[in-house]
């Protein structure tokens, strides 16, 4: 077995340890349902967030990755941030990024011996592809929290396409939608990829702000759903510009 499999198999090993630790202080809190207060549900964001990131810091220690945020800090709260999905890692990212961002998960995951406690004691939004879900995530922005959201729905194959729920989250109910591009060579921790088939040569990251709308200027005087559709094309249109020369 080589080095690098067993390096992967530690991190893989490592994240599960610390999620089950996370599990001891975070299922307390799901079932006596103090979640459901604002500073618990902050606590709990912020037990991931120190988490996840502490998890991010040491698999660059251990020359498995490395990156580079080109972001800057969310003004306010009311923010959507959309992001293309290439790797497993992606949410990990961003969530040790932002603090006490909400996230909107996919509904399985729900289930997931590792993730359901976090999920459930941070109030993340499981993906349910119906109206509730959107009127959730509509009904969190305008609360004032700021909302991370992947809208390819699952890891980017060959091509980014967005699906259009997003656009119409953040002209419902956001301040401002934010472009981040997540660049990633090699291409590694895919959808339905092993986590042993690790490239030879350390992986790189790049998160990177494109473009930031402010919503309310955004064709102003426009019915919503003009707005939304509109939203949507422009926000393709800048991630097709931007990772038109990507491989897979």
């Amino acid at each position: 077995m080589s080095l690098k499999i067993l390096r992967a198999g530690f991190l893989f090993f490592f994240f599960a340890l610390i999620c089950i630790s996370g599990d001891m202080l975070l299922v307390p809190v799901v079932l006596l349902g103090l979640n459901k207060f604002k500073f618990m549900q902050n606590l709990c964001r912020d037990l991931v967030r120190v988490s996840w990131g502490f998890f991010i810091k040491v698999t660059k220690i251990c020359g498995y990755l490395d990156y580079k945020f080109e972001l800057t800090k969310l003004n306010g709260g009311s923010n959507l941030v959309i992001a293309n999905h290439p790797s497993l890692l992606d949410v990990v990212f961003l969530v040790s990024k932002f603090k006490r961002i909400n996230c909107i998960v996919k509904g399985e995951l729900g289930k997931n011996i590792f993730l359901f406690a976090a999920i459930r004691a941070c109030n993340y939004i499981p993906n349910t592809n119906n109206e509730e879900f959107l009127q959730k995530s509509v009904d969190v922005l305008k609360s004032g929290e700021n909302l991370l959201i992947f809208p390819e729905g699952t890891r980017t194959k060959e091509e980014i396409i967005f699906h259009k729920a997003a656009a119409y989250m953040g002209i419902k109910g956001a301040s401002n939608v934010v472009c981040v591009g997540i660049n990633m060579a090699p291409r590694s921790l895919r959808k339905n990829e092993p986590w042993y088939k690790t490239p030879d040569e350390k992986i790189k990251y790049v998160f990177k702000e494109l473009k930031k709308f402010e919503v309310s200027e955004f064709l102003k005087d426009r019915p919503s759903p003009v707005r939304a559709r509109a939203l949507h094309e422009e926000i393709s249109k800048i991630y097709k510009e931007e990772f038109s020369e990507r491989t897979s």
